[in-house]
């Protein structure tokens, strides 16, 4: 019946079993970014077809990088630079 909280617990404890199945068939250098970065991080770049480690690891680093304040970057996105020239 739809909408049993048992029906609904059997539902979710299905899709845990199926997500952890997956996580379980990751390399280990898979499983530690799932670790680091989540799940479906991961997952989506190796949907997308990039799946070695050091790819991913260093696309999420240089996002996170660029975009997270707390993260120490030396971007010099937003910055002006002055051309040859300009004054």
């Amino acid at each position: 019946m739809r909408g049993d909280v048992q029906y609904d617990q059997e539902w979710i404890d299905k899709k845990r079993a199926h997500r952890m199945a997956r996580v379980d068939a990751l390399s280990p250098e898979l499983r530690a970014l799932v670790h680091e970065y989540g799940f479906s991080v991961v997952d989506n770049f190796v949907r997308l077809g990039v799946s070695k480690p050091k790819h991913i690891r260093h696309l999420v680093e240089t996002v996170l990088d660029e975009f997270s304040p707390t993260r120490g970057s030396y971007s010099q996105q937003g910055i002006r630079t002055h051309l040859k020239g300009e004054t």
